[in-house]
């Protein structure tokens, strides 16, 4: 497929998409992958079942499609599959960029994905610091051992509510019920 012919396809999906309420358009970002890569999107929960597939060509993947309800999904390297991003397939035009480790998979452009992916950066950014806290080895006395734990509880108790404050802002649509259904809070004392 040439270049000319895959742009012609995104327009005529991009506009058959402009007309129905229901039909969602994954558009796919995948700078890091090689030519000819096969990109698989599969239920979150039930990863056997396959929505659809999509061929990487210069750095780009597209898959279109309808949903009558929104779903938890996860796309995929076939090849690798620690490379992926789950998200919400949901109708409208949904970004997602496929990144190799250590550099994360983002998503964006519906309501509910962009939601995910700052749920996803607020606790990507104090896990980072938890780690970096919890091993960082430091000589120092009780007075500082009990601050680091202290500095440790805090930021763990900020990651709790930060998932529970999205899933509050976000009890009337699937991404707070997904929340709701997988998350249990821990038991602070």
């Amino acid at each position: 497929m040439n270049i000319r012919s895959f742009i012609g396809l995104a327009a005529a999906g991009m506009t058959l998409c402009s007309c129905q309420s229901d039909c969602y358009q994954i558009d796919g970002f995948a700078r890091q992958l090689e030519q000819g890569d096969t990109i698989c999107i599969v239920l979150e929960n039930e990863p056997e079942q396959l929505i659809g597939t999509a061929i990487v060509h210069q750095g780009k993947f597209n898959v279109t499609g309808t949903t009558d309800t929104i779903l938890f999904c996860k796309a995929y390297l076939s090849r690798m599959k620690e490379c992926n991003a789950s998200f919400m397939l949901e109708p409208g035009i949904i970004a997602i960029e496929l990144n190799l480790s250590p550099k994360p998979s983002r998503i964006s452009g519906t309501r509910l994905n962009n939601q995910w992916q700052q749920l996803n950066d607020s606790i990507q950014r104090m896990g980072t610091e938890l780690i970096k806290l919890a091993t960082t080895k430091s000589p120092c006395d009780e007075a500082m051992h009990q601050s680091k734990l202290q500095t440790i509880d805090s930021l763990h108790r900020r990651m709790s509510a930060c998932i529970e404050n999205t899933a509050r802002r976000n009890a009337d649509n699937p991404l707070g019920q997904y929340i709701k259904e997988n998350y249990k809070a821990p038991e602070f004392k």
